[in-house]
């Protein structure tokens, strides 16, 4: 049977049109802040991806696999609590956690700044392919740094639950921990690009990571030291850290807020200009590779 055009017209018009749904515009604001966001999940996704991938491949094939991150750290311990108990005595109370909490802090910068300088070097296919974010590849090695700090802190917590006990304010280092952070991204953006143009500036921070080991309190109290030197210790933000860190960690105590933030000030001041050095220099950067 067919249907005339009379009655498939009368048929088509018995079915209510669709309403007409007007959206709002979207606001600039909303605009702007999406693609941001999206921008901003895209480069944590990639980090943490080359964070995971350049670690397996680190310690893939050996023996002990991911433990080799402790050995250096206890060997340090064993080395230093000898000498300093044994050949020249100290005399610093709970010496070995005292020690081992500066040792971990300390490795946890000098990886990350010696890893960071050469980040661009190293990565040199990832930094040729366009549109590549070559700025996440510093804030990836330094993340290698603080990955092999928290698996060796459990260490530390166990040491300091044996000697010391637990503290409250251990709910505090992640503060500290994120300052020490920024500021060592803020020197990789700094040193990453101008190693490529200077390939004498991993020996430069090679002897800079030599001589602040020993102008950074780390297997010494900070108050042993003479008062004409203290000038060197108040401008090393290594030095406040890790003096707040065993605050945190041994006694019980915390540092004062307006000395945080202070610091967090002029870190966040250190990040800003090394960023703006990487910018400068990021362009020209896969001609000199």
């Amino acid at each position: 049977m067919t249907v005339s055009s009379k009655d498939a017209a009368e048929e088509s018009a018995a079915v209510p049109p669709r309403p007409v749904v007007e959206r709002p515009p979207a606001r600039a604001a909303d605009r702007g802040t999406r693609p941001a966001l999206k921008r901003a999940i895209y480069l944590r996704d990639i980090t943490f991806h080359l964070v995971g991938r350049d670690f397996a491949s680190r310690h893939r094939g050996s023996s002990l696999g991911w433990l080799w991150v402790l050995v250096p750290p206890l060997v340090q311990l064993l080395v230093f609590y000898f000498v300093f108990t044994k050949v020249i005595p100290l005399r610093v109370a709970n010496y070995p956690v005292f020690l081992l909490t500066g040792i971990l802090a300390w490795s946890f910068f000098a990886r990350g700044i010696s890893l960071s300088t050469l980040s661009l070097e190293h990565s040199r296919d990832l930094v040729l392919r366009p549109g590549f974010p070559s700025g996440v590849l510093p804030v990836k090695a330094v993340l290698i740094g603080l990955v092999e700090y928290a698996l060796a802190l459990p260490v530390l917590l166990i040491a300091l639950a044996f000697s010391t006990g637990v503290q409250w304010t251990w709910v505090l280092l992640p503060v500290l921990l994120a300052i020490q952070l920024v500021f060592t991204v803020g020197l990789g953006w700094m040193l990453a690009p101008l190693q490529v143009f200077f390939r004498d500036v991993q020996h430069l921070v090679t002897l800079f990571v030599l001589i602040g080991f020993w102008v950074t309190p780390v297997f010494y109290q900070r108050s042993k030291v003479p008062s004409r030197f203290h000038l060197i210790y108040t401008l090393n933000p290594m030095a406040h850290l890790i003096e707040w860190q065993r605050w945190i960690m041994l006694h019980g105590t915390y540092p004062q807020p307006l000395s945080v933030l202070a610091l967090s000030a002029i870190v966040i001041g250190i990040a800003v200009a090394g960023w703006a050095v990487f910018r400068r220099f990021r362009h020209s950067v896969p001609e000199e590779l």
